[in-house]
């Protein structure tokens, strides 16, 4: 029978995005090798690892779905196969590191995501260089040069996209990730 990967992470059927990556970032440093002294520190941390990849990525986590409460093996399946094979692979090389080591993977640090109110004020941020450059020119007019319209329109607009974009991404990862 297949692990109830939710109950690993503690959190319910219908989790966003968002809750599966906290989750799982509070297993990981509960459980990391490095930190947790228990002799079922590593199961624990490898299962952890394993759950979080599983659930986070749309296919797999279906998959996981349909074949929990059957007598179908998940396994079978060549891609929850591949994926249960790498979070264990990359786990187990994840709990030779130390806990700092480990924070510091591009793996543990793609897990981060902004609070609610990070990205409201990502998104104000975002919408106020995006409009700065025609403001300027607006009202810019003879007043300012070129050279000084040109830096706020090569500088805001790329800003206010980088900060728009950055709150669209965090306030799409908060809804609830399966249907």
């Amino acid at each position: 029978m297949l692990p109830n990967y939710f109950e690993t992470l503690g959190i319910s059927k219908d989790a966003s995005e968002m809750d599966i990556k906290r989750a799982y970032r509070q297993k990981a440093k509960e459980f990391h090798p490095s930190e947790n002294r228990s002799s079922d520190a590593l199961d624990k941390f490898i299962l952890v690892n394993e759950a979080y990849e599983i659930l986070i990525h749309r296919n797999t986590h279906e998959i996981y779905l349909l074949d929990y409460n059957t007598t179908n093996d998940p396994l079978k399946y060549e891609v929850y196969y591949y994926w249960v094979n790498s979070a264990r692979t990359r786990a187990a090389q994840h709990a030779t590191l130390s806990m700092k080591e480990f924070m510091g993977t591009k793996f543990y640090r793609n897990t981060y995501l902004y609070s609610y109110p990070t990205l409201i004020v990502f998104m104000i941020v975002g919408v106020l260089l995006l409009v700065a450059p025609f403001v300027t020119v607006v009202l810019a007019k003879q007043s300012m040069g070129i050279f000084f319209i040109l830096a706020v329109i090569f500088i805001a607009w790329p800003l206010g996209l980088y900060f728009f974009v950055q709150s669209a991404i965090g306030f799409q990862s908060m809804k609830k990730y399966m249907h």
